[in-house]
C-alpha cells in the first residue's frame, strides 16, 4: 500500500529554501509582511462588534485538557484552541491542518511533514516533538481517554523538525480518520493541564461559572477569523436557551426539541437551522448488574419502544427510527437490520420468563436538556416497565457514567468520522488498554471484539464493511444499548450569522460570525 497526499505550497516551500538567495528572500519576505499586514487590519476592521459573539451551549466543557475526556462538546469546543495533523471539513473530507502532506513508505509505516511557520499560542514554533510528545502523551497519560483512537500504533518518531513518522503493528487503513481526534499540544505539557496552549484560531481568555472566552490568536498560521472574541455560555434550562436566543443575548444555540422549533419558527429575528446527520439517540444499560444482566429485559425495553412516535413528538418528525447504532450513511451500516417494530405483548411476556410477571420499576437517568426523556418514560410504562426519570448537570454525570456508575441512561453517540468503528472500538469493546474508552455498560463479547480489531487492519474495504456489519449484529443481538431514533441536529440561530451545520454536528467558534463583519 503506498499513498500520497501533498499540498503543492510544501512543495514550493522546500523549493524556495533550496534556491533562492538571500537577498530574494527578503524581499518575498516583505511582500508576505506586507501582505499580511493589510490582512491583519483587514481582520480588525471586520472584529469590531459591539459586543463578542455569543454561543449558547446545552453544558459547560468538562475539561481543558484534550486528552482527559472523549465527549463530544469538550472535543469540538477545543477544536478551536488545538488542532490535529489532519482534519475533517464539514462534508466529512479529510484535509491538511498541521501536517501539509502524508505517505506511506511501507503497509506499516506513515510519515507526515509538517506544515512549516506555525506557532503556538506561547509563541513556540511547531516541530515534528510536539508531535510525537502528544501522540505518545494520548497513548500513555495515566488518564487519557483517547487510547482507542492510537491503539494501532507501535512508534512515534520525529526525523528531522517537521517531519514525522508514524509506526503500526498491523496495517492499518483508517489511521487518518482516528488522528483527527489527537489534538497537538507543546512537548512537555504536564499530566495536569495548567493553561491552554494550541496552535488553533482562537486561545483561551477566561473559563469561569459556565463561561468560555475564546480570543483571535493573532499569530495564527491560517486565514484570520472573523470574530475577534467568541464566548460560549453553558445554558443547560432549554427554555431558557430559546429565551436568550429570541431577546438577542446569544447568537446561536444548539440541542433544540419540538417545542423549542415551534418558538423560534414564531419570532422574528431568528431562524432554524438543522442538518441531518449522524447522532443517534440511544438507552444504555449496566449489563452487569440486575435486572439488565438479564437479555430479555434488555430486549423487553427493546419491543416497548414506539420509535416512530417518539420522533414524531420529539423532534416534530425531524429524525428517522434507529434500526442500529449509526446512521445509514456511515460505512459499517448494517441494511440487513430492520427497525424493530413495537410489540406490547412480547416485552410483558419477556419480564415474566426474566421474574417480573408484574412489571419491573427502573431510574432512568440522563443530561439537564436531554429530550424525550418524558416520552420514553411513557412509552415503557405501557409494557410495565415503570420508570422514574433523573436528570443531572453534564459535568457531573460524566463523571459517573465513566465510573460506571449509571445503571439505566439515556444518552446519544455518533460515528464522527462517517466510520462504524468510531462507535465499536470506543463504546463496545471489552475495555482493556486501548479499547473500550467509553464503555460505560459493562459489555463484553470475545466474538465481538475479534471481528473490532480485525476490521481496523483490514485493507480489503469489502472484507472490512463485513465485519463491521457483523460487529453492528452482535451488538443488536446482545442489547447493551438500545437504539431509539437518528435524530437531526437542529439550532437556533439569530439573523445576520453566518453559520451552516456540519455533517459530524460539531460547532467550530471560527466557523460562526455575524454577517456584517465579512
Amino acid at each position: 500500500m503506498s499513498t500520497m497526499f501533498v499540498i503543492s505550497l510544501g512543495r514550493w516551500s522546500r523549493r524556495m529554501r533550496s534556491s533562492v538567495t538571500v537577498l530574494e528572500w527578503v524581499l518575498v519576505l516583505s511582500i508576505l509582511l506586507l501582505s499580511l499586514g493589510c490582512r491583519g487590519e483587514s481582520a480588525v476592521e471586520r472584529a469590531t462588534p459591539q459586543r463578542e459573539l455569543r454561543i449558547g451551549n446545552y453544558s459547560d466543557i468538562l475539561s481543558l485538557d484534550p486528552y482527559l475526556n472523549d465527549e463530544f462538546l469538550t472535543f469540538s469546543v477545543l477544536n478551536s484552541v488545538y488542532e490535529p495533523l489532519v482534519a475533517f471539513d464539514a462534508e466529512l473530507r479529510l484535509r491538511p491542518m498541521l501536517a501539509v502532506s502524508w505517505e506511506n513508505p511501507t503497509d506499516l509505516v506513515w510519515r507526515f511533514e509538517l506544515r512549516p511557520g506555525v506557532f503556538f499560542h506561547d509563541g513556540r514554533p511547531l516541530t515534528a516533538d510536539d508531535v510525537v510528545f502528544s501522540l505518545r502523551r494520548a497513548i500513555e497519560h495515566p488518564e487519557t481517554n483517547l487510547a482507542s483512537y492510537v491503539v494501532a500504533v507501535e512508534e512515534v518518531r520525529a526525523i528531522d523538525e517537521l517531519t514525522v513518522e508514524i509506526v503500526t503493528r498491523q496495517p492499518y487503513p483508517i489511521l487518518l480518520n482516528k488522528l483527527t481526534h489527537i489534538l497537538v499540544l507543546p512537548a512537555g505539557t504536564p499530566d495536569v493541564l495548567e493553561t491552554a496552549v494550541g496552535t488553533g484560531p482562537y486561545r483561551v481568555g477566561q473559563w469561569r461559572d459556565g463561561t468560555l472566552d475564546l480570543v483571535a490568536y493573532q499569530g495564527y498560521w491560517g486565514e484570520p477569523v472573523v470574530e475577534s472574541r467568541v464566548q460560549l455560555v453553558a445554558v443547560s434550562d432549554r427554555d431558557d436557551r430559546v429565551s436568550r436566543l429570541l431577546s438577542g443575548d446569544v447568537d446561536l444555540v444548539l440541542d433544540l426539541t419540538a417545542s423549542d422549533i415551534e418558538r423560534v419558527e414564531s419570532a422574528s429575528g431568528v431562524r432554524l437551522a438543522s442538518w441531518s446527520g449522524l447522532t443517534v439517540d440511544y438507552l444504555q444499560m449496566d449489563v452487569a448488574r440486575p435486572p439488565f444482566d438479564d437479555v430479555r429485559v434488555r430486549r423487553a425495553i427493546h419491543l416497548a419502544l414506539d420509535r416512530q412516535d417518539w420522533v414524531e413528538e420529539v423532534l416534530s418528525g425531524r429524525g428517522v427510527p434507529a434500526s442500529q447504532m449509526v446512521a445509514r450513511s456511515v460505512f459499517g451500516y448494517s441494511p440487513a437490520i430492520g427497525v424493530a417494530e413495537r410489540d406490547l405483548v412480547a416485552a410483558r411476556q419477556l419480564l415474566a420468563e426474566a421474574g417480573y410477571p408484574d412489571g419491573i420499576d427502573l431510574l432512568l437517568e440522563s443530561r439537564a436538556s436531554r429530550q424525550g426523556g418524558e416520552v420514553l418514560v411513557r412509552q415503557l410504562a405501557e409494557a410495565g416497565i415503570r420508570v422514574e426519570l433523573h436528570l443531572s448537570p453534564w459535568n457531573e454525570l460524566f463523571q459517573r457514567l465513566q465510573a460506571q456508575e449509571v445503571p439505566f441512561y439515556h444518552g446519544a453517540v455518533l460515528a464522527s468520522t462517517g466510520d462504524a468503528s468510531d462507535v465499536l472500538d470506543s463504546k463496545f469493546h471489552t475495555r482493556s488498554v486501548g479499547w473500550g474508552q467509553t464503555n460505560f455498560s459493562g459489555y463484553g463479547n470475545a466474538e465481538l471484539d475479534a471481528l473490532i480489531e480485525a476490521s481496523g487492519v483490514t485493507l480489503d474495504m469489502r472484507s472490512r464493511r463485513q465485519a463491521l456489519e457483523r460487529s453492528m449484529a452482535l451488538v443488536m443481538q446482545d442489547l447493551p444499548t438500545i437504539p431509539i431514533a437518528v435524530v437531526e441536529q437542529i439550532y437556533g440561530v439569530r439573523e445576520g450569522v453566518v453559520f451552516t451545520p456540519r455533517v459530524d454536528g460539531r460547532v467550530l467558534a471560527q466557523q460562526v460570525y455575524r454577517e456584517a463583519l465579512k
